[in-house]
């Protein structure tokens, strides 16, 4: 039985991470919502998606634990969102998504004890993809197949390791898409010039969730009563094929689209040519081998514990989502 405030009155709340896509967003739900956001930020962050926010600032790196102190004192709640998709070394990962949650619990514990709830943005890519016709449930053994997801399972065991000690929570999205969105991107990019992208298998079955979404997600995390040590997978309640993902993209554009067929195993030499290439040059590859398996699996969420425990019920199909999104970036001059 899941029970949600009515009114929150000067509750406060630290979001690390927020310059981002997710946290910015995240500041603008529990702002509107009426709480009073902190936003935990590098001092080199890029701040432009924080504008026009009532915000108070405070700068820390999780990886720098004598940073902390200042950002944590006081706060009622914390979300903690920040953390590494990609790098150019695995040790990268494992000291942001795991040292660094261990340095964020260790600080509110020193200087924040009386903290109401800690919410961890983890990943799916901790858990892993699941089987054919069967949804992956919380309670399943993890299976992740890259580093990143081996970093976030890492970051969610030393979180939920606190457990006796804070009132922690992990929450564990898919891919998160909706304006502003940059993950995505290339798929609309792709089918704005009239290319239906055709990776694999198109049978292979997708939960994604808009960030609105999430962010409802994370505040119904922060405000039910929950158990310390739970974990939530938030994503949209229905699955689609591949197949009827990219149709609804290529509806949502309002374009013709020619298929472009490109079979997994020619995708994954593709993937090995860009990761050489990038590291040649010292780049982080945006495609990389390790990416290619989550790419080509199946991620299917059964997403009954939220709906049952936190009141959590998805509100925008990925027809709508992606229409929206596709005009947000014409209007936005990225298409």
């Amino acid at each position: 039985m899941y029970y949600i405030p009515t009114v929150l009155n000067n509750a406060s709340i630290l979001i690390t991470g927020a310059n981002g896509f997710v946290g910015s967003r995240l500041c603008r739900k529990f702002a509107d919502e009426g709480f009073h956001v902190t936003a935990g930020v590098r001092k080199s962050a890029d701040l432009r998606l924080l504008d026009g926010l009532e915000l108070e600032y405070r700068y820390g790196d999780v990886t720098h634990p004598d940073s902390l102190p200042e950002m944590v004192t006081g706060v009622d709640y914390v979300i903690h969102n920040a953390g590494v998709v990609k790098a150019k070394k695995p040790e990268t990962f494992f000291a942001v998504n795991e040292a660094g949650t261990e340095n964020l619990c260790d600080a509110l514990l020193k200087y924040n004890p009386l903290v109401k709830k800690l919410v961890l943005t983890s990943s799916l890519a901790a858990a892993g993809p699941s089987e054919p016709g069967r949804p992956r449930r919380e309670s399943d053994p993890p299976g992740p197949l890259t580093t990143y997801g081996e970093s976030k399972l890492a970051g969610e065991k030393k979180l939920l390791s606190y457990s006796d000690k804070l009132d922690v929570v992990a929450v564990r999205p898919p891919g998160v898409y909706g304006p502003g969105d940059k993950e995505l991107f290339a798929l609309f990019q792709a089918v704005d010039n009239h290319i239906r992208p055709q990776i694999g298998s198109m049978s292979r079955r997708l939960q994604l969730v808009h960030v609105d979404d999430l962010c409802l997600g994370f505040f119904k995390a922060v405000t039910a009563e929950t158990k310390s040590g739970a974990v939530y997978f938030i994503a949209e309640h229905e699955s689609y094929s591949m197949k009827e993902m990219i149709a609804d993209v290529v509806r949502g554009s309002g374009k013709t689209a020619i298929p472009l067929v490109i079979p997994g195993a020619l995708f994954k030499l593709i993937a090995a040519a860009s990761e050489f290439c990038f590291k040649a040059v010292g780049a982080t590859p945006m495609l990389t081998r390790e990416k290619t398996r989550e790419l080509l699996a199946s991620w299917e969420i059964d997403v009954s514990c939220a709906r049952e425990e936190l009141g959590f019920v998805s509100q925008i199909p990925f027809a709508e989502g992606a229409k929206q999104t596709y005009e947000w970036y014409r209007a936005e001059g990225w298409l």
